[in-house]
């Protein structure tokens, strides 16, 4: 003989309600069981580095143009620099003065090399007076500003005319050797 089986019917507002209570039940216990990590203090660095102040881009080259004795590292630093921030007056004036002062002196070896030199030596000078001109000074000292222009002037007096023609620029050029 069997025993027959009770079963008892649980209305669904209760099963619901039964099943709420145990799913807040189980968040409770989950979160209470968690413990707080316990405040660390901040991690102790040795070797701090100091805070940079915002540098103008370029500048940096710019700088480190004139510690080298080497007139090539020293134009290599130079068109970085220029590259950097092409609005940096300063490096396009060393650079076109550096590029004038080399060419006479390379015109011995390679005259079209030396020709392609002094000509982008007055291009550099002449983009350097033209920020010089619309107020983009980021270095210099107001005396250096004034000895810079006083020597644009000078260089560039009749650029445009030497820079027309492949001969007047190789004459210019001769003229500054001897």
């Amino acid at each position: 003989m069997r025993v027959p089986q009770v079963v008892y019917v649980v209305p669904p507002i209760v099963r619901r309600a039964l099943l709420t209570a145990r799913l807040a039940l189980a968040i409770c216990l989950a979160a209470c069981s968690k413990t707080s990590p316990q405040p660390q203090a901040p991690p102790v660095n040795l070797g701090m580095t100091p805070v940079q102040s915002a540098e103008i881009a370029g500048v940096k080259d710019y700088k480190l143009a004139f510690e080298t004795e080497d007139l090539d590292e020293r134009l290599r630093l130079l068109e970085v620099a220029v590259r950097a921030n092409p609005r940096l007056t300063e490096a396009w004036y060393e650079l076109g003065r550096l590029k004038v002062k080399r060419a006479p002196i390379v015109i011995k070896a390679n005259e079209l090399q030396a020709v392609a030199m002094f000509r982008e030596g007055l291009e550099a000078e002449q983009e350097a007076l033209r920020l010089l001109d619309s107020g983009k000074i980021a270095v210099w000292t107001g005396d250096e500003e004034i000895q810079a222009r006083e020597t644009l002037a000078t260089d560039l007096a009749n650029a445009n005319e030497v820079m027309a023609d492949q001969d007047s620029l190789l004459n210019a050029l001769r003229m500054r050797t001897y």
